[in-house]
């Protein structure tokens, strides 16, 4: 019963390493920028620089596996993120933070594609649905848990930029000492979005939507709480939340959207991101208990509908077109992701504290006008012709081969 997850167990516990490090470097970048008195420009272009990078990797990370393996491209990604961690520490100035943060973002593609390509070679066709989702959760928890090193950290005065390059190099451990056998080298996967706006326009404007609206309220949160004299220990709580919100509505989310029309599901989704925004711009920092569950239910529905809109293409795409949805969809979401903060921050310096969440209330509204008009021009595929929702998030394009809707070989 234990085989499939022993089979994976190393490169799971590398992924899991690596989303600690990633979860506190992530945050400590932005409340590190507000404490400096950074403008909420500066702190866009450093979260835009990540995501610039992060889509860079996904276009050219299994090249690099191709040309020198899985084992030795971990390595070399892995150390590449430590070091760029702890340069961090050299300099204060925003322009090679920017620099230091493209690099990050592109050796963490390049990390999760070679962890998801070995995860899915390593696995049968049988496990790979638990696999999957077990996956997924562990991902999840070790964001949490790398957010709250921050909240510990911050007060005992350590130094969390090694911390996090110290997890990094740690995440080297499994991948190096692994008996498991290396599996074949990566196929090369287009990231085709005028393929899949054929198969589903609904789906590139959610998965865009998504990669927009995560990428910058998160990143700003920080500066957000600065600006409102919150302290970084309930910044610790909120973003926590938002993930611990998302892990616990998206599975029910995926079984409500396997009944109705998916489109319903994403619009509600993006509806109540909106709202929640709007509540958020307009209560402030003055209920910390309130402003906690709009936080939870922000990142349950905002972090949820990305994997329901690749699950909205999958339902019009054959089997074997279901790598081509998912690297797709990740094009359109990581392609949003570099340009959200690079929209969003300024806002906070026009508008206000409220400008993250005023933004993503615009672009949650856009998403839902434009997802509700397509439901008027194609109806849906009917429920008996759907495979059962899958959740697949935007981490790599390798991740839909362990998609158990997809015919192994495919």
């Amino acid at each position: 019963m234990l085989q499939p997850y022993l089979a994976v167990a190393a490169v799971v516990a590398a992924a899991s390493l690596l989303q600690v490090a990633n979860g506190l470097i992530g945050l400590l970048l932005p409340v590190e920028l507000a404490a400096a008195g950074q403008s909420g420009t500066v702190v866009g272009l450093v979260a835009t620089a990540y995501g610039a990078g992060f889509l860079l990797g996904c276009l050219r990370a299994a090249r690099l596996v191709r040309a020198v393996g899985h084992i030795r491209a971990f390595a070399a990604l892995a150390a590449l993120s430590a070091a760029t961690t702890l340069l961090f520490l050299a300099t204060a100035a925003p322009w090679v933070w920017i620099g230091l943060r493209f690099a990050t973002g592109f050796a963490l593609a390049g990390l999760f594609s070679t962890v998801e390509g070995w995860l899915s070679a390593a696995t049968a066709d049988v496990s790979r649905g638990r696999v999957l989702a077990v996956y997924l959760v562990l991902n999840k928890l070790s964001t949490v848990v790398g957010q709250v090193l921050l909240g510990i950290g911050w007060f005992a005065g350590g130094t969390l930029f090694t911390v996090a390059s110290g997890v990094f190099s740690l995440a080297l451990i499994p991948v190096a000492l692994t008996r498991a056998p290396e599996p074949p080298p990566p196929r090369l996967v287009g990231l085709h979005l005028g393929a899949m706006w054929r198969i589903a326009p609904a789906a590139v404007v959610g998965c865009l939507g998504a990669g927009l609206i995560n990428s910058a309220v998160p990143s700003l949160v920080p500066v957000w709480a600065a600006r409102l004299d919150v302290p970084v220990s309930l910044v610790v709580v909120l973003l926590a939340a938002m993930q611990i919100g998302s892990l616990l509505v998206q599975w029910p989310l995926g079984w409500l959207s396997d009944r109705i029309d998916r489109r319903h599901v994403i619009v509600a989704c993006v509806g109540s991101v909106a709202l929640i925004s709007v509540a958020i711009a307009t209560i402030g920092a003055t209920e910390p208990l309130l402003l906690t569950g709009l936080f939870a239910l922000w990142g349950a529905f905002s972090m949820s509908f990305y994997g329901i809109c690749v699950a909205h293409a999958g339902d019009h795409a054959r089997p074997e077109e279901m790598v081509l949805v998912a690297s797709s969809a990740l094009f359109a979401w990581a392609s949003g992701s570099a340009v959200g903060p690079l929209v969003a921050a300024p806002l906070l310096d026009l508008v206000g504290p409220s400008g993250p969440f005023v933004y993503a209330a615009v672009v949650s509204a856009t998403v839902a006008g434009f997802i509700a008009w397509r439901m008027t021009r194609r109806p849906p595929v009917p429920v008996a012709e759907r495979d059962a929702f899958v959740n697949l998030p935007a981490t790599s394009p390798t991740l839909a081969e362990l998609d158990p809707r997809r015919p192994r070989g495919a």
